[in-house]
């Protein structure tokens, strides 16, 4: 059977079926009913594939949330829940299939995947923020990132593209984005501004910006910013420019420089800018309270 072993009554009878004879092989489950007016053979629905085919044959249905993740490869938790997008209608009832309704679901945000339609990465995400936990959401952003299947900017432009005041899931996935990147809009100056001035609001002196110690003239380097006469450094580490293993083993050698030279240097994320503020401020006030006692 075609369709992914879906029909309609209708098609079954235009095949030559008798309605008598489709409710007979209803009774016996040779056929099952799956949604209004449509039928199945009993092996196209026992896997989740197979149901995601058969939801897309039978009602029009785009794989989304959990199941859209696992198509992606995702490692989801939740290894059950099958579900599926559908535009906002009458009756979207579906055998074994979580069935959620749309109306701004763009054929821009779907892509095929083993001949299953389904919701692409990043609208896999807005998606997923209404369903999992932010931990959960957080640990599989970052985990499609990694494996390059889009980014944090990718999926904050798809969040503000669809986002309106009181759509489910849009505060926790902002939050999730905010805590590795900053917003889309969010530059390095920025986040430097803010550092600088979480640490001048909270009774700490102000540091040097821009600062270029001199064991990195050899190679033109400087330093967001340095408390010179305690040699503490404090780095502001976005994602934009330390994220490469290039740019890691830089910071490596850096470090070391630093170290070899009687500094301290201390690295700050976005993520503790905005979620662990107090233990930034802590630590640079620990670091410079020891320079002091030395």
């Amino acid at each position: 059977m075609r369709n992914g072993g879906v029909v309609s009554r209708d098609q079954a009878v235009a095949l030559g079926m008798s309605r008598r004879t489709i409710a007979r092989r209803v009774e016996t489950n040779h056929l099952v009913a799956i949604a209004p007016g449509i039928l199945a053979l009993p092996g196209a629905i026992q896997t989740e594939t197979g149901l995601l085919r058969a939801a897309a044959a039978g009602i029009g249905g785009v794989a989304s949330h959990q199941s859209a993740a696992r198509l992606h490869g995702l490692s989801l938790r939740d290894t059950l829940t099958v579900s599926v997008t559908v535009p906002v209608r009458r009756s979207n009832k579906f055998h074994s299939v979580v069935v959620h309704e749309s109306t701004d679901l763009a054929a821009s945000e779907t892509t095929f995947i083993a001949g299953i339609p389904v919701t692409d990465p990043p609208r896999t995400f807005v998606d997923l923020a209404t369903v999992v936990s932010r931990n959960e959401l957080a640990y599989l952003v970052d985990e499609a990132v990694r494996r390059r299947l889009t980014t944090y900017d990718t999926v904050a432009m798809r969040l503000e593209s669809i986002a309106r005041k009181g759509k489910p899931g849009v505060v926790k996935l902002r939050g999730v984005l905010e805590s590795r990147q900053g917003t889309v809009k969010e530059t390095d100056s920025t986040f430097e501004f803010r550092v600088l001035r979480l640490l001048t609001t909270h009774g700490l002196p102000a540091p040097s910006a821009q600062y270029r110690p001199p064991w990195l003239r050899a190679i033109s380097g400087r330093v967001d910013f340095a408390y010179v006469n305690q040699r503490v450094i404090v780095e502001a580490d976005s994602k934009r420019w330390h994220d490469s293993p290039e740019a890691f083993q830089r910071d490596r050698e850096r470090d070391n420089l630093a170290q070899i030279a009687g500094w301290t240097i201390l690295r700050f994320t976005w993520s503790d800018l905005i979620e662990r503020p107090a233990y930034l401020l802590a630590t640079v006030r620990e670091a410079l309270e020891r320079s002091f006692s030395v």
